[in-house]
């Protein structure tokens, strides 16, 4: 009788198991992205920690940057920055790195304190376009902007709360990304995991931990401070 159980418990195990790896229905997927949709819209405030790994095989090379990534969305003024503060390649040890992305809706403005450069680039003529947006161009970051945009642009499947998104031949990812992996968060339907595979097979993963929706993100936060050595360029 207890072999019984014992061979019914596993069962059970790999049973459930096989239910997780299974795809989700196209209505499950359809459910999973508007779920997204509305928690991006309501997005007012976020502030979280940030890893981004970049792994490029031809060079057996991995390198990790860590730092904070603010957002602030209202009426009038929108903003997305990306504050990197260290970094670690392949084996040495973890340094002091800091190097800035600032998303203010017209412009990207990246201050890189190494080189002691910065690069505006204008991304915006008159009306000013969702940070979230922008930031797909340069980070992996998608899901948070448009709210056709990933059905638009991506066939998308489902396991659980993972999508995988392959662009369309049409998108505007196409020559970018081969397959971009998303996993979201059940309790915010909001992503906290990105990970992508590039057309030249690179693997770029950022993580995002310590979330905070709650508290409100100063403006400050977005000013740009270019130090007066620094050599700076315009587009």
């Amino acid at each position: 009788m207890k072999k019984q159980i014992v061979i019914l418990i596993v069962l059970l195990i790999f049973w459930n198991i096989s239910l997780a790896g299974e795809p989700n229905s196209q209505e499950q997927v359809k459910n999973i992205i508007e779920k997204l949709n509305r928690a991006a819209n309501n997005l007012k405030n976020l502030s979280a920690k940030i890893e981004y790994t970049h792994t490029q095989p031809l060079f057996d090379t991995q390198t990790v940057r860590t730092g904070r990534i603010f957002y602030v969305k209202d009426a009038k003024f929108s903003a997305l920055r990306i504050n990197f503060l260290t970094i670690k390649q392949d084996q040495s040890k973890q340094q002091n790195y800091r190097e800035d992305y600032i998303f203010d809706g017209m412009k990207l403005t990246k201050i890189d304190y190494q080189t002691k450069s910065a690069a505006t680039d204008r991304l915006a003529e008159e009306n000013p376009i969702e940070p979230f947006e922008l930031v797909q161009d340069y980070f992996p970051i998608i899901g948070m902007a448009k709210h056709n945009e990933m059905t638009e642009q991506f066939d998308i499947t489902a396991v659980q709360n993972t999508l995988f998104l392959r662009p369309k031949e049409n998108s505007k990812f196409f020559k970018t990304y081969k397959q971009v992996e998303i996993k979201i968060n059940p309790d915010n339907n909001l992503p906290f995991d990105f990970s992508a595979t590039t057309c030249e097979d690179e693997k770029i993963t950022i993580r995002l931990s310590r979330i905070d929706t709650s508290k409100v993100i100063k403006r400050t936060v977005f000013d740009v401070v270019i130090p007066a050595d620094f050599a700076q360029t315009q587009k």
